[in-house]
């Protein structure tokens, strides 16, 4: 596996907790501290969470007994990495579908608190 920026690591692991099985409003303050803190655009988080976490961890929520604590972190990186290196990525997009709006209305609400830390508020 090649190497994987840390940064983008750390926006993985924060993004993921919007999957778990459980009140993801909790998990908002350390994705917005990590978001806030990357050098990624408000765009390319944004990508970063669509493309490249939602796929792969949304099937979490699918699950009847789903993960509940925290995605092991070596799990998910390896699959994340492996699910962005695929030519065909776009095909996966399928999994998380119905789960579109779940995290658009999750995103709507991070977006404007990581601009708002960028901004010192």
């Amino acid at each position: 596996m090649e190497p994987v920026d840390k940064k983008r690591k750390d926006v993985w692991i924060a993004f993921s907790d919007l999957f778990l099985d459980t009140d993801q409003t909790i998990y908002y303050k350390n994705i917005i501290q990590v978001c806030a803190g990357s050098n990624f655009s408000i765009k390319e988080l944004q990508e970063i969470l669509f493309n490249e976490v939602a796929p792969v961890c949304s099937a979490n929520l699918k699950s009847v007994a789903g993960e509940w604590i925290g995605f092991d972190q070596d799990w998910l990186i390896s699959n994340i990495f492996k699910h962005t290196n695929k030519k065909e990525w776009k095909l996966k997009l399928y999994k998380y579908f119905g789960f579109k709006g779940f995290i658009k209305d999750h995103w709507k609400k991070l977006e404007i608190k990581i601009i708002d830390k960028r901004n010192g508020n």
